[in-house]
């Protein structure tokens, strides 16, 4: 039961070809959101990996490799998503929440899309190559914790089956399980204790701001706030 929930926490934030036997019942999604966290190694591994490389185009592969062999650009995608309607002007929580399922990017959402790609690709080439190894499992805890504490804009979709009802103390847990032996191996224990309270900070104020703007939680606003904390984990070992 337990490598299953493994196998649908990977389905839903990478696009590894996880297959699942039979129908995923909101019970078993709710449960695989306490591995979050541990899903997250493997999508900060990647970029540790390239950051160790001596070619002087790392940034690229690291990009081109995440976007299409890893996480398939699921949350950048939220992110831009919410950039478009949380600053659309004039707008109702109803019309923005509609502005979320337009499929094209406008304005808003490209400039946010590429302040935070350079956000994340200074961090990168300025903090030690490991900081992807504790940054992405802060994000992805992040997102298990905003889920947590915001109610649904919608009465269906992923926030109706997730927001409020997630195992945030177990996922928790295994964040600590991971973190722990990585702090003890890399000597830098107050940088990584800084760097989950700037993500859990940025997570917080990103999510605050978009569930007032949409009158609650949704998947977008999930990846928006996973995003907003692994930018500013990332920084927090720049800092």
């Amino acid at each position: 039961m337990r490598l299953r929930s493994l196998a649908l926490a990977a389905s839903t934030l990478t696009t590894l070809p996880v297959r699942l036997r039979g129908d995923v019942s909101p019970e078993e999604l709710r449960a695989s959101t306490a591995l979050y966290p541990l899903v997250g190694p493997w999508i900060g591994a990647l970029p540790a990996a390239l950051l160790c490389s001596p070619s002087p185009h790392f940034h690229a592969r690291y990009w081109r490799l995440r976007r299409d062999r890893v996480t398939g650009a699921l949350h950048l995608d939220g992110w831009a998503d919410c950039c478009d309607a949380a600053f659309a002007p004039g707008r109702s929580p109803e019309q923005r929440l509609a502005l979320l399922k337009d499929p094209r990017v406008g304005t808003f959402g490209a400039a946010g899309i590429v302040l935070l790609l350079l956000g994340k690709w200074t961090a990168l080439a300025s903090g030690p190559f490991w900081a992807p190894l504790l940054a992405a499992p802060i994000a992805r805890w992040a997102m298990v914790w905003t889920l947590r504490s915001f109610p649904a804009a919608r009465p269906d979709g992923l926030g109706a089956t997730l927001a409020g009802r997630v195992p945030l103390p177990q996922a928790t847990a295994i964040l600590l399980g991971i973190l722990l032996p990585l702090w003890a191996l890399l000597h830098f224990p107050l940088g990584a204790v800084w760097a989950m309270a700037m993500g859990v900070t940025a997570a917080l104020l990103t999510a605050r701001f978009l569930a007032a703007r949409f009158g609650g939680m949704t998947g977008d606003v999930c990846g928006a706030a996973g995003e907003a904390a692994e930018l500013a984990a990332l920084w927090a070992f720049v800092a």
